[in-house]
């Protein structure tokens, strides 16, 4: 026995003999096996609710599809109104055309 014991000091300046920092060390990881549990209960909850929420979201697609509204892409949406716009400028154009040709 020519090792001699050196005891580590802990957090709040005191040093601990080896039992208690050994009971400490175990308190920790219990502490730490407790938090990891914790997280993995909350990741299964999540993925559930995740799940979940996919599922009313495919429901809802087939009920717009089954009710005739297909679900609109952005293309589709911008679509109409660009139409709209082009078809608005002839048209203005057309009438001031035609409205200084009679006068």
């Amino acid at each position: 026995m020519s090792q001699h014991w050196e005891e580590p000091p802990e957090e709040d300046g005191l040093t601990l003999g080896p039992e208690e920092t050994l009971q400490r060390e175990i308190e920790k990881s219990k502490a730490l096996k407790v938090d990891r549990l914790r997280l993995r209960d909350e990741i299964d909850k999540l993925k559930a609710e995740k799940d979940e929420l996919a599922q009313k979201n495919n429901l809802l697609k087939k009920r717009l599809t089954a009710l005739g509204n297909p679900v609109a892409t952005p293309d589709e949406t911008e679509g109409p109104s660009r139409k709209t716009l082009i078809f608005a400028l002839v048209s203005s154009f057309l009438a001031l055309l035609w409205f200084f040709t009679r006068n």
